[in-house]
């Protein structure tokens, strides 16, 4: 039953402004301050995403604190036990205890209160305390700012006991307990309705906004909105009152089957006294019924026999009218039958018109088809010169030239790339080989180091001043790649480079002396080759004669040096950076290759589909002249169709008419015939009506005369003296079956039953043959015998069952008045909850229409049919509900079941939602708590679903909180009033770190009120 009468209600209007959770899982106890209205976002950092973080505690909490009725606070809300922090499944239990106790503290003020005075002076806290050991929830309040307080989580934890003591106990000397939660705070208004589907507080309810509304069977909706609105805990008192109900049954149905027992057997007994003495009254009334019968059969008899000789001769007469009725009538058929110039008139015209007809559709068909032609040719004519446009006046021919000179180039561009890249390849590589020093005689220098000989090229162990080049460079180019040998492993070097013939090798000298003044000096100590370079001073004549002897010349010059390391690098880099300049004017070259081709190709497609613009027009203009012609012909078909139609509507009138004479001919031929079998069949059944009359044999039944039959019959009341002779018979037999019966029921043994009786009964056996009538003399004589015999012990028996039955009786009617009530009880609080379910309902349908028109909707409303209760009291009152809403504006509602887009649906589940907790609020400020919030919305209506609700919070006076899961949260922050992050990064730390909780502009300067106010609190010294 829904609540009503005076009940308490210490919270009133106020909303909730702030919460703090001490020992509730593994959440912070800082005060986390609550907006009054619109989306209040709920998101969490774990360990690795947002699970972990505690937002399924959090928002159970919240419903707790709002006295939710999915704790199933009249059975104590043992649940509520699971929200305390648990060591073991923390990961904590080395460290840290189970706790024992923990606190939901909420605190309320107006919705107006807007300064640090006006709250403090209308402010109430609300203390819940969890314990894991029965009372699992106790209340107590105070009428100010009361929560715990202090710099960290140990102080605020530690001091919550000594807050808690210092409260008065809010039921005398006890606390209030979980039953008496939601009307002690919020009265017999509904102050929250949540959707929980996690592992701390499971629901089996379905969620509307977890799956697709259409895919959700019409009793789940119900049950979703019923605990929306806490009609769930009426389905389960109604189910309550019709397990009383079944109960009370059970006993009057076991006191029943007792008293049917005992009077089973009696009834056995009690039904033979009665038959018998029923047999009584009815034999004497069978005896003269059989009298009045044989009487009634022989006057009737004889005046029925006079009756159907007359009759006879009436049908002699009426069957030769018939036979010359006949032959007329058939003469008249044939004449109407046989015409057949005037079927070949009604043919002629009416194939005249058909053809003319099948040739006009033919023509208006070809017309249709020829302009669904022209419609389509034209779209492709239309984007054909579109295409066209780009050809820029060229031929297909010239564009294919054009292409053609176009590859080439590009071709040519290719082959200047491959070239370019090789060289800047090349480049690359003696670069890096002369930064390596494996520029000059690399494989001869590296087999000697190979093989441990201390070697270098010959040109890294001079160096030249820029004064020394022009004459040392030219005597030195001979001996570029040789390769300078320590004087003491020039033997082994000879061996090794057998490997290598053209190898040469320089020999240093055995020491540092450098002879002789303006030779190069030695770049490299380890190996001096002053003798060498001395010789080459001694053959070396002047302007670059390097042995005038042999008469060798050598042209010196070159850009950079020839010995020493850095020149040849210098000169390698020089190589690159000529190469990449190459090489990148050959990516020029090629883009603009590719440049001139591609608008060579748009000019091909140009020229191309113009061409094809060309050919279709002249298709589209074929077909208009062909429709030209076509109405031609049908404007000059159009008059002869007229005429041939005027005849041909005349031609089916005419067979009409004429096949309608037929019909009425040949109607009343049949219905000639038909009299006249008729008429044959009458007069033989007569014939043998008045032989099976038997008159002689009636007569002697009767024992006298007809008229003295007629004179019994005068003495017969009115009834009586007409009833016939039939049902003489139907009532002569049923009496005698009656007396039989009464006096040897159906089921009596058969040895019970006189032998006489049996015999008789045998010859009866069928009621169709004559002897079922015949013999039911003998069966009243037999039956009279037997009941004289039986009368006085009958008597006696009755007395004795009478006085028994008046004792059980007196049980079984105490049993059945108990029924009764329970009946009537479990009836009048079906009738009451029903009503109360309807206007429920109704008030939802009335919010949902209003919420879907006022937020982009067009309207709709709830089917629900009240259906029938079980009788087995294990099964609940199942309901349905059906949302149905427009489709358009002045559209009649249709069903949900009905596929529409997604983005619909998921907008109907949750205006259907809000709906239904607007019906459960009534005036009072409501919570709606929703878990995992949009999980079954996808990306681009998550972001409609969150607007949504924060618009409808906000209107309605709906505060709307939700948690999210990590995909969610971008939509979220931006679209809700209050946007609280609950945080955990390590699976280490046992407790949460504060939470971030940020508001909406609108609302940012009331959050930062009411976290200062609350985290001001200190409470007042003792005096």
């Amino acid at each position: 039953m829904l609540s009503d009468g005076v009940v308490e209600d210490i919270v009133g209007a106020r909303v909730l402004a702030g919460i703090q959770m001490v020992n509730i899982s593994r959440l912070s106890t800082h005060p986390v301050p609550i907006t009054a209205r619109g989306l209040i976002t709920v998101a969490g950092q774990g360990p690795s995403d947002s699970n972990g973080a505690g937002k399924s505690s959090f928002i159970a909490g919240l419903s707790l604190l709002h006295a939710d009725e999915q704790w199933r606070l009249q059975s104590g809300a043992q649940a509520a036990a699971e929200l305390l922090f648990t060591a073991e499944l923390a990961g904590q239990e080395a460290m840290h205890a189970n706790a024992d106790r923990g606190y939901l503290i909420g605190v309320f003020v107006p919705p107006q209160a807007a300064t640090m005075e006006e709250l403090n002076a209308s402010a109430l806290t609300v203390w819940l305390r969890i314990n894991r050991q029965s009372p699992h929830v106790e209340l107590r309040w105070a009428h100010r700012l009361h929560v715990p307080f202090g710099d960290t989580e140990d102080e605020r934890a530690g001091g919550a006991d000594g807050l808690w003591d210092a409260l008065p106990r809010s039921n005398g000397r006890t606390d209030i307990r979980a039953n008496r939660l939601a009307r002690t705070l919020y009265g017999s208004t509904v102050r929250c309705v949540s959707f929980l589907s996690t592992s701390v507080r499971a629901s089996p309810t379905a969620n509307l906004l977890a799956q697709p509304l259409n895919e959700l069977t019409p009793e789940r909706i119900f049950e979703a909105i019923g605990a929306l609105t806490g009609l769930t805990a009426e389905i389960e008192q109604e189910q309550k009152s019709r397990a009383e109900e079944y109960e009370q049954a059970g006993k009057a149905e076991r006191a029943e089957a007792e008293y049917e027992l005992w009077d089973g057997r009696m009834k056995v007994v009690e039904d033979g006294i009665a038959s018998r003495e029923r047999a009584r009254t009815l034999l004497a009334e069978a005896r003269d019924s059989w009298r009045g019968r044989c009487a009634r059969y022989l006057v009737d008899g004889f005046h029925e026999s006079e009756r159907i000789a007359v009759d006879i001769e009436a049908k002699d007469r009426r069957r030769k009218e018939l036979d010359a009725q006949i032959e007329t009538a058939g003469g008249e058929v044939d004449r109407l039958s046989d015409d057949k110039a005037f079927d070949e008139s009604c043919r002629t015209r009416i194939k005249a018109y058909e053809d003319l007809k099948a040739a006009e559709t033919a023509l208006q068909d070809e017309q249709n088809q020829n302009v669904g032609s022209i419609e389509t040719l034209s779209g492709q004519l239309r984007g054909l010169r579109t295409d066209a446009a780009s050809a820029d006046g060229r031929t297909v021919e010239q564009a294919e030239e054009e292409i053609s000179e176009a590859e080439k180039l590009s071709q040519a561009a290719e082959r200047v790339k491959g070239r370019t890249e090789h060289a800047l390849r090349v480049a690359k590589a003696a670069l890096s080989a002369a930064e390596r020093g494996e520029d000059v005689a690399v494989a001869q220098v590296r087999l000697l180091r190979a093989n441990g000989i201390t070697a270098a090229p010959l040109v890294d162990t001079i160096s030249l001043t820029e004064q020394q080049r022009p004459a040392w460079e030219a005597r030195l180019l001979p001996y570029r790649h040789a390769v300078a040998v320590a004087h003491h492993q020039v033997g082994d070097a000879v061996l090794l480079l057998a490997a290598l013939p053209g190898s040469l090798l320089v020999e240093a000298d055995p020491s540092d002396h450098m002879p002789g003044t303006g030779l190069p000096a030695a770049a490299d100590p380890n190996l001096p080759v002053a003798r060498f370079l001395a010789a080459l001073a001694e053959r070396a004549g002047a302007d670059g004669h390097i042995d005038p002897v042999a008469g060798v010349h050598g042209i010196a010059g070159l850009p950079e040096a020839l010995t020493g390391r850095a020149g040849r690098i210098r000169a390698a880099q020089d190589q690159v950076e000529e190469a990449a300049g190459e090489d990148t004017e050959a990516d020029e070259g090629i883009r603009e290759a590719k440049r001139i081709k591609g608008r060579a190709d748009a000019h091909l497609r140009g020229a191309k589909a113009e061409a094809e613009a060309t050919a279709v027009r002249d298709k589209v203009t074929k077909l208009r002249d062909r429709n030209s012609a076509i109405e031609r012909e049908l404007n000059e078909l159009d008059g002869p169709l007229r005429q041939a139609k005027i005849g041909y509507e005349a031609a089916l009138g005419e067979r009409a008419a004429r096949a309608q004479q037929i019909e009425t001919a040949n109607r009343t031929l049949n219905n000639l015939r038909k009299e006249l079998g008729e008429n044959r069949d009458q007069w033989r059944a007569l014939l043998q009506l008045r032989k099976d009359l038997d008159l002689p044999r009636l007569q002697a039944q009767w024992t006298g005369t007809v008229e003295t039959a007629e004179q019994y019959l005068l003495t017969l009341d009115e009834n009586e003296a007409i009833r016939p002779p039939g049902e003489w018979d139907e009532l002569c037999a049923g009496l005698a079956n009656e007396v039989r019966a009464a006096c040897f029921p159906l089921g009596d043994p058969e040895q019970n039953r006189p032998e006489e009786l049996r015999v008789v009964d045998e010859q009866r056996a069928d009621r169709r043959s004559a002897a079922y009538v015949r013999l039911i003399p003998d069966v009243l004589r037999i039956v009279g015998n037997f009941l004289t015999d039986h009368e006085r012990v009958d008597r006696e028996n009755a007395s004795q069952i009478q006085q028994e039955r008046q004792a059980k009786t007196i049980t079984l009617t105490g049993a059945k008045a108990a029924l009764d009530e329970a009946r009537r009880t479990s009836e009048a609080l079906r009738s009451t909850t029903a009503k109360a379910i309807k206007a429920k309902l109704r008030q939802v349908s009335d919010e949902f229409d209003r919420l879907d028109q006022t937020y982009g909707g067009y309207g709709g409303n709830l089917d629900f049919p009240e259906p029938e209760a079980p009788a087995d009291p294990e099964k609940p009152w199942q309901w349905t509900i059906t949302p149905r809403w427009r489709r358009g504006e002045g559209k009649p509602p249709s069903s949900y079941r009905l596929r529409g887009n997604t983005a619909q649906m998921d907008d109907k589940a949750v205006k259907l939602v809000c709906a239904a907790a607007l019906a459960g609020a009534q005036d009072r400020p409501l919570l709606l708590v929703l878990d995992e919030l949009g999980r079954n919305l996808g990306a681009a209506h998550r972001r409609d679903a969150v607007a949504l609700f924060e618009n409808i919070g906000r209107d309605r006076a709906i505060s709307v909180v939700g948690a999210l899961q990590d995909d969610m949260e971008r939509y979220a922050i931006g679209a809700s009033s209050l946007y609280i992050k609950l945080r955990r990064p390590s699976d280490v730390m046992p407790y949460n770190q504060a939470p971030v909780v940020i508001g909406s502009e609108a609302d940012t300067a009331r959050v930062q009120l009411l976290s200062d106010w609350m985290t001001s609190f200190r409470p007042e010294p003792q005096t």
